[in-house]
């Protein structure tokens, strides 16, 4: 027992946000509470409190903590790269595979949350949701090598972003069947539109 209370002591806050993401994931909004939560993780009913004030502020940890991993996942395959003209298929590759990792983080993040993404032109970056922020400013460095038209530039951005993210909810889904690796097959999609600028240069 005293074990057990050890562990929960240093991993409570996590176990409560992954417990909370599966459980709204799994059963939506409604109903959803600090009880429920400490209930998945067996522990006492007030042991939450500790760490969070009230379910909102439970739900608002939630996004921060999918968001976090999400932009860092994405952050890390733009540096890992190595060729400029593979940065949009890694990026894609990554977001593809953080979500098919944890499906209940796509569900929860873009059905449950709070999310707020700005798709016009002159957004505002700083206060933009991060990851599409990441995604947008790969998108416009190759456009802008690639001679993209200024005017078309916006319209690619959410092209590629809702292309990569319908990708991604299908993969994500239990009643989509699918034979074939969803990231081999990545970029097998991409070149069915035949966009100038995911050409590799010889």
């Amino acid at each position: 027992m005293e074990k057990q209370d050890t562990y929960h002591h240093k991993n409570l806050k996590n176990d409560l946000i992954e417990a909370g993401i599966s459980l709204v994931a799994k059963e939506g909004l409604e109903g959803f509470s600090l009880r429920k939560v400490a209930g998945c993780c067996g522990v006492s009913h007030a042991a939450p409190y500790s760490h969070f004030e009230n379910k909102d502020v439970l739900l608002e940890e939630m996004q921060n903590y999918i968001t976090e991993n999400f932009s860092n996942e994405l952050e890390k395959a733009v540096f890992e790269c190595k060729k400029q003209e593979q940065i949009l298929m890694a990026l894609g590759k990554a977001y593809l595979h953080f979500f098919i990792a944890h499906p209940n983080y796509f569900i929860f993040l873009f059905g449950k949350s709070r999310i707020s993404l700005d798709l016009t032109p002159n957004a505002n970056s700083e206060k933009n949701y991060k990851p599409f922020e990441i995604f947008k400013s790969v998108v416009i460095q190759i456009l802008s090598q690639k001679n993209y038209p200024t005017e078309k530039r916006n319209d690619a951005i959410i092209a590629l972003w809702a292309f990569i993210h319908g990708i991604t909810s299908l993969a994500t889904m239990d009643n989509i069947i699918y034979e074939q690796k969803w990231e081999d097959k990545l970029f097998d999609f991409m070149q069915v539109f035949n966009c100038e600028f995911l050409q590799e240069e010889v």
